[in-house]
C-alpha cells in the first residue's frame, strides 16, 4: 500500500516537473521559428533593395 502510493505521488510528480519544460521548449521553438522566418524575409528582401539601389 505504502510503496504503491509513493510510486503515484512520484509518478506525479515527474508530470508534473515534465509539463513545463515542454510549455518551455514549445514557446521557445516557436521564437526560433518566427526568428529565423523573419531573418528569411530580411535576406530575402536585401538582395532585391541592393538590385533596385544599384
Amino acid at each position: 500500500m505504502v510503496h504503491s502510493r509513493l510510486s503515484t505521488i512520484n509518478y506525479q510528480l515527474s508530470t508534473i516537473n515534465y509539463q513545463p519544460i515542454i510549455m518551455v521548449h514549445s514557446r521557445l521553438s516557436t521564437i526560433n521559428y518566427q526568428l529565423s522566418t523573419i531573418n528569411y524575409q530580411l535576406s530575402t528582401i536585401n538582395p532585391v533593395e541592393l538590385i533596385n539601389g544599384y
